[in-house]
């Protein structure tokens, strides 16, 4: 199984609030420069974690900054 953005996104879309943020979002831009907050990320960490059943600690979460980051370190860790 290989992750891409859209389902990264997927996975933002389901746990995010606000919508109107979520449906901007661009791969390559940090989430934080996009209207998402430090609240936001945690909630991102844990659905994707979830979602794909990888382990992601909370010092891996804090380097990944883009949906591509996401992206990339599910793929790292499902392979």
């Amino acid at each position: 199984m290989k992750v891409t953005a859209e389902g990264i996104l997927a996975v933002i879309k389901e746990s995010i609030e606000d919508q109107e943020v979520v449906a901007k979002l661009k791969a390559d831009v940090p989430l934080l420069q996009q209207g998402l907050d430090s609240i936001d990320m945690p909630v991102i960490a844990v659905a994707t974690e979830k979602k794909f059943g990888v382990n992601l600690s909370d010092a891996q979460a804090t380097k990944l900054k883009t949906v591509n980051d996401f992206v990339a370190f599910v793929n790292q860790k499902l392979s």
